[in-house]
């Protein structure tokens, strides 16, 4: 494999979207993509720097052209500018994250998950997963009708954080044991149920077969170990799926597994790339790839977080998602 550097201005040109982490990516088709984020900085006043902006828990952004040199960037938010609010967004104390999705006809479907603050630990945890079924995906983002389906019992694993997967008659989606242990399981829903909203018929892929789980055990063989948000997705140039993900925790690295199929086996990581980090208190997470982007391989983004709030809202260098392009050599 091959790593190049990217121009990370992509998203950094706004003047009143001032940085997110999260970064994943549908294509919509006629040339548009969807970005989603999570954790993001809306300038209330317009000047383009963070010390006046207000963070909310999700955003995202339709991109026009499949290529990065020509595409233009629209972002939207809930609430106005003044006051931003999240994109998604329940009533209660908890909030939404965004996970991935996939366009199904002319319905949209998005995963989110559920976080509540904690005392202990890193001061929040998911508690559940949703979807967002979104029944006009090709007009405005400030029109979208988007009706919330809370998830069912799924033991403590998270489903949608990552990637989302789809063939004639099924979705697929990864699944991640939260908190912080991280086994990823592999589970579909009928297309033909989740477009009416219908998840009663989430099936879990066990020892070999696809099995609804009424109970917690015995619990099944995981895939791997992951992170809360990866990626996977299908390779042309190489036929297999690629799974990316970071390693680690800090000084974190960028690695790869592949596999014949979305249930693996999957192979051992590979390291590919190590990011420079200027500050000790940096730490990296949140890579995936984006094959809708046009491009000589695979774009993928990471994002760069600060453990002090205070270095965040001064360093303009971090949280934009950071975008690397890797191609697999024969």
């Amino acid at each position: 494999m091959v790593v190049f550097e990217v121009d990370n201005s992509f998203f950094s040109k706004d003047k009143i979207w001032l940085g997110a982490d999260g970064a994943a990516s549908i294509d919509l088709g006629n040339g548009k993509i969807l970005w989603l984020f999570s954790d993001t900085f809306i300038d209330t006043q317009g000047t383009g720097k963070r010390i006046n902006s207000k963070m909310i828990n999700n955003s995202i952004a339709i991109q026009e052209g499949y290529t990065l040199d020509n595409a233009k960037l629209s972002f939207y938010y809930g609430g106005k500018q003044k006051d931003p609010k999240s994109f998604f967004e329940l009533p209660g104390e908890t909030w939404l994250w965004t996970g991935h999705g996939s366009l199904i006809g002319d319905k949209l479907i998005i995963f989110l998950f559920e976080e509540k603050r904690t005392e202990t630990g890193i001061g929040f945890e998911a508690i559940g997963w949703h979807i967002a079924l979104i029944d006009n995906p090709f007009d405005s983002p400030l029109n979208w009708n988007i009706n919330y389906i809370k998830g069912t019992e799924t033991f403590g694993v998270i489903i949608g954080t990552s990637s989302v997967l789809k063939d004639a008659d099924f979705i697929y989606t990864y699944g991640v044991k939260e908190p912080s242990s991280h086994e990823v399981y592999l589970l579909r829903l009928p297309i033909n149920k989740i477009i009416e909203g219908d998840i009663s018929e989430l099936a879990w892929w066990v020892e070999g077969n696809w099995v609804i789980r009424e109970k917690q055990y015995p619990v099944p063989s995981h895939l791997f170990i992951g992170q809360t948000e990866f990626s996977v997705h299908f390779q042309e140039d190489i036929q297999q799926y690629v799974q990316i993900q970071t390693y680690g925790w800090g000084d974190a690295s960028l690695g790869y597994r592949l596999a014949q199929r979305p249930e693996g086996p999957w192979t051992d990581p590979v390291i590919f790339y190590k990011p420079h980090l200027y500050n000790k208190e940096d730490f990296v997470y949140s890579a995936n790839a984006h094959p809708e982007i046009t491009a000589d391989g695979i774009l993928v983004t990471y994002n760069v977080n600060n453990g002090d709030f205070n270095e965040l809202i001064q360093n303009e260098n971090i949280y934009f998602p950071k975008l690397i392009r890797i191609k697999f050599i024969k």
